[in-house]
């Protein structure tokens, strides 16, 4: 009884953080389905839109950063660098947008 009170308390560990409690990093998530639509037998066109929405929500990525450790100041840098690279792709969709509009 006793190790299976320790083993629980291990796997129900919860981290306070500036606050906030965050549980342990290896419990499951719940992702939402993708699905894409195949019209006319066009498989290959289904394949592209499926590869594109994989690449827009980083799942690849995000899968392949939890299969090992990410020390938290390389964790640090990485989500630096994303920042940036986030707010760089907002910034140039507004001057993409604004420069087709103009030429409408």
């Amino acid at each position: 009884m006793e190790t299976d009170k320790k083993q629980l308390k291990h796997f129900a560990k919860i981290v306070s953080k500036g606050g906030e409690t965050v549980k342990d990093q290896h419990e499951p998530v719940q992702a939402q389905p993708l699905e894409v639509r195949v019209y006319g037998d066009n498989f290959d066109r289904a394949l592209r839109a499926f590869k594109t929405i994989v690449q827009k929500e980083r799942i690849l990525s995000t899968y392949k950063e939890k299969q090992s450790y990410e020390k938290p100041s390389v964790r640090r840098r990485r989500k630096k660098a994303e920042a940036r690279r986030k707010a760089f792709e907002t910034e140039h969709k507004d001057k993409n947008y604004k420069a087709t509009d103009a030429r409408h």
